[in-house]
C-alpha cells in the first residue's frame, strides 16, 4: 500500500499526487486560513492598527504614527509570495496578482490545487508559513516557555505547535524540539519554592503537564524527594525529578 508523501500514512485510495484524504482537506483548510484570517490580522499588526493580546492605551491623535511592525511585514511578503507562487501555476499571468486576487484564484480552483504533482511540497511550505503567522498572531499569555536561546540565553517562548523559533532578541533560528530537549536537560539543576498547585502551573507554562493531585500524590507516597519549607504545604521542588515522575506515568 501506498504512503501518503506528507504524514507517511497508508493512502486509500491512492492520489497521483501522493497525498492523503486527510491531508488534502487540511492543506485546504490552511490556504482559507491564510487568506481569510491570517493575512489580515498580520496587516493590522503591521500598521498597528491592532495589537495581539490585552489592549492598551492608545496614543492621542497628537502624536506620530507608530513605525511599522517588520516582523509581520517579514510574514506578510513570505505569505504573499507562496500565494503568488500558486496562482502562478495555474496561470502565469496570475502571479502578478496582489494577494487576495491571488488567494481568490486558489479557492476558485480547489481541485487544480489539491491535485497538483507539487501539492505535498506546497502543503509542507504552507504548515510551516502557517505556523510562523499563528506564533505572532498568539496573545504572550498563551505561550509557553520552551528554553532559552542558545546564542544569547534570552527567554524562549512560542506556541504549543511551534516547530521553529528565531529570537527576538539576536534572530538565532532553530527548532523547537531541540531547544526543548536542552531545557529539559538542565531541569535537574532547578528548583521551584512553592505548593503543588504552583508547581504545576509553573510547569504548564513549559508545555510539561501534571496536576497538582498527581503532585500530591507522589509526596504522599514518598516518591518525590521535595523539601518542606517553614510555610504549610509548601515544599522545595526540583523540577528534573518532577519531569522524570511524570514520564514514567505516562
Amino acid at each position: 500500500m501506498t504512503d501518503c508523501k506528507h504524514c507517511d500514512k497508508p493512502m486509500k485510495p491512492v492520489s497521483a499526487n501522493l497525498l492523503c484524504a486527510s491531508c488534502r482537506e487540511n492543506y485546504w483548510q490552511l490556504i482559507r486560513q491564510l487568506g481569510h484570517v491570517q493575512l489580515p490580522a498580520l496587516r493590522s499588526i503591521m500598521l498597528r492598527q491592532a495589537s495581539v493580546g490585552t489592549p492598551e492605551h492608545a496614543p492621542s491623535r497628537g502624536n506620530a504614527p507608530l513605525p511599522i511592525n517588520t516582523r509581520a511585514q517579514d510574514l506578510i511578503t513570505e505569505s504573499e509570495a507562496w500565494l503568488a507562487e500558486q496562482a502562478g501555476k495555474i496561470r502565469a499571468a496570475y502571479a502578478a496578482y496582489d494577494w487576495r486576487k491571488a488567494w481568490l484564484v486558489l479557492l476558485s480552483n480547489k481541485h487544480t490545487i489539491l491535485d497538483m504533482g507539487t501539492a505535498a511540497d506546497d502543503y509542507a511550505a504552507l504548515e510551516h508559513i502557517s505556523r510562523r503567522n499563528e506564533t505572532a498572531l498568539t496573545p504572550e499569555e498563551a505561550m509557553v516557555i520552551i528554553g532559552t536561546c542558545p546564542k544569547c540565553g534570552h527567554q524562549a517562548t512560542s506556541t504549543p505547535q511551534a516547530d521553529e523559533w528565531t529570537c527576538p532578541h539576536c534572530k538565532w533560528q532553530g527548532g523547537v524540539q531541540a531547544i526543548k530537549a536542552a531545557r529539559d536537560n538542565k531541569l535537574w539543576q532547578l528548583q521551584y519554592t512553592g505548593k503543588p498547585i504552583e508547581v504545576a502551573r509553573y510547569l504548564a507554562k513549559m508545555d510539561i503537564h501534571c496536576t497538582s493531585s498527581q503532585i500530591r500524590q507522589w509526596l504522599t507516597r514518598g516518591r518525590l524527594h521535595a523539601t518542606p519549607t517553614n510555610h504549610r504545604g509548601e515544599y522545595v521542588f526540583n523540577l528534573g525529578e518532577l519531569v522524570a515522575m511524570l514520564d514514567c506515568h505516562n
